[in-house]
Order: C-alpha cells, then structure tokens, then sequence
C-alpha cells in the first residue's frame, strides 16, 4: 500500500512539473513572470533628416539581432505621412534578416514641417499593449 502511495504521489509531482513546463514553453514568459524578449528589426533610419518637397529620402535597416522569421519574399509596406496626411505606400523587399534599403521622393506637392516615415509588416504591428503606449516602426524627419 505505502509503494502504491509513494507511487501515486511521486506521479502526481511529475504531472505538475511537466504541466507547469509545458506553461512556460507555450508563453511568453520567462520563469521570472516578465515577458520574454520578442525579436523586432533593426532601428529605422531615414536620410537625409531634413529635405524639401521633390527632393529623395532614403530609409533603410540593418540586420536584427535576432532571427525576425521573415522567408524569401517577405515585404514591408512604407510610408511617409504627414499630421493627418499619409502619403502612398511603397511596397519595398525585405531580406530574411531583416535589412533594407529604399529612396523615397517627397511629393513636389508634400506639406511642410515635421513627418514620420512609417513601416508595416513587421512585428511591432502586433502590439500585445492593451494601452496606448505601443511604439510603431517609424522614424522623423524634417520637411522644409
């Protein structure tokens, strides 16, 4: 009877490490309940910082730190938007690493004073904040 117990017992504790395991693994948590670290591209970087209408930018990124898990033909969506006036998307190729490279004019026609450069199709898309608080991919500039 006591073998049977120590049986019983010793299978439940063994159940209860692999549940709390098997948890962990399919979270995004660390063991120390913080979030785990998701891997997002590279810093954007536009240049010139300050341009005329008509004139070209080009925005680019290096390489991630981590592997993104972008395949062969994976694509951001960019665009340079001023206060309450998005310009058009370019569609620009991205390599598995996660660095690119694009010239953008600024539209003869593009409003003067501060503008973004925003990205989609990364993951900072996905913001898991439930606040206002999530950054996008984006950059500054200057339109002067």
């Amino acid at each position: 009877m006591r073998r049977h117990l120590r049986t019983v017992i010793t299978l439940g504790v063994l159940g209860a490490v692999v549940a709390a395991l098997v948890a962990v693994g399919v979270s995004d948590r660390d063991w120390s309940g913080r979030s785990a670290p998701r891997c997002l591209p590279a810093r954007l970087q536009v240049s010139p910082q300050t341009v005329a209408p008509g004139e070209s930018i080009t925005v680019s990124s290096p390489a991630a730190d981590c592997a993104l898990g972008y395949g062969r033909g994976h694509t951001y969506r960019v665009r340079l938007i001023h206060p309450g006036q998005p310009g058009p998307p370019v569609t620009t190729a991205v390599t598995e690493d996660g660095s690119f490279r694009l010239t953008l004019t600024v539209p003869p026609t593009f409003p003067t004073g501060p503008a973004v450069v925003d990205v989609k199709g990364s993951p900072m898309d996905h913001c898991d904040d439930t606040g206002a608080s999530c950054a996008g991919y984006a950059a500054y500039l200057t339109v002067e």
